[in-house]
């Protein structure tokens, strides 16, 4: 479904992802952690060439392209495969929630207005808004509003959807809310590539946890793997500082 490999991105002298090998199968629920400056967020972006690669080469179903020399007919093939929720949901804050998740599929004709305004509708009940559907987003609270970008990523239909730290921006008594949709998409078989500091989140919800630090995948396993007994020295540490020692078991 996804395969990256030897991926390599650099900002001026300094090397952020230092060789990247990593692959999604499909239906399944991927989570990133790691340290703030791992790499993570710039990873994730540069799956739909957010980020322009050095060099490597990333396939995200079917659709194959390699750094640097990308195409702009074959970068705009990969993008359609996924969709990005951002960490600050990037709302056209002059339209409705319905027109925010609409726009897409009406601006590229992909749906008639009418056609696009029911498709939305059933994938705002999906995550809970519904009644919010005439709504602005200065009226919702920041966990409806990264709600309404999920329903608008899930609105394109893609093969993946990619998240980036989705709960970062928010205040920790709205974080549930986001996390509960986010569980029943991964429920729903949706392939979910997330970059997340919510551990318990991670454990609960992922097929494979991926550990990266300091621009390399450190390492990679199923949750209890990882979280319980983890086999690289590097992410106990990182899980010690991060967990606690209550949670945290070698």
């Amino acid at each position: 479904m996804i395969t990256v490999e030897k991926l390599v991105k650099k900002f001026g002298d300094n090397t952020v992802l230092k060789g990247i090998d990593f692959q999604v199968n499909e239906g399944e629920v991927v989570a990133i952690i790691g340290p703030s400056g791992s790499g993570k967020s710039t990873f994730l972006r540069s799956l739909n060439l957010l980020e322009s690669p050095e060099s490597g080469t990333i396939e995200i179903n079917g659709v194959k392209v390699i750094a640097p020399d990308i195409k702009k007919q074959d970068a705009f093939a990969l993008r359609q495969q996924t969709a990005m929720v951002f960490q600050h949901y990037n709302l056209f804050r002059n339209k409705t929630v319905l027109e925010n998740v609409t726009l897409s599929l009406i601006s590229n004709k992909v749906m008639k207005k009418d056609e696009a305004a029911e498709f939305g509708e059933k994938l705002l009940k999906q995550v809970g808004l519904s009644k919010q559907k005439n709504q602005y987003p200065v009226t919702l609270s920041g966990g409806q509003q990264q709600r309404v970008s999920i329903a608008r990523a899930l609105a394109v239909q893609p093969k993946a959807i990619l998240l980036d730290e989705p709960t970062s921006a928010l205040d920790p008594e709205l974080v549930n809310e986001v996390l509960e949709t986010i569980e029943h998409l991964a429920k729903g078989h949706t392939t979910l590539v997330i970059v997340t500091h919510e551990m318990n989140f991670a454990r609960k919800v992922a097929d494979r946890v991926v550990f990266m630090n300091d621009g390399v995948v450190v390492e990679s396993g199923r949750p209890d793997e990882i979280f319980t007994n983890p086999k690289e020295e590097r992410t106990k540490q990182f899980l010690k500082e991060y967990i606690g020692a209550n949670e945290y078991v070698i």
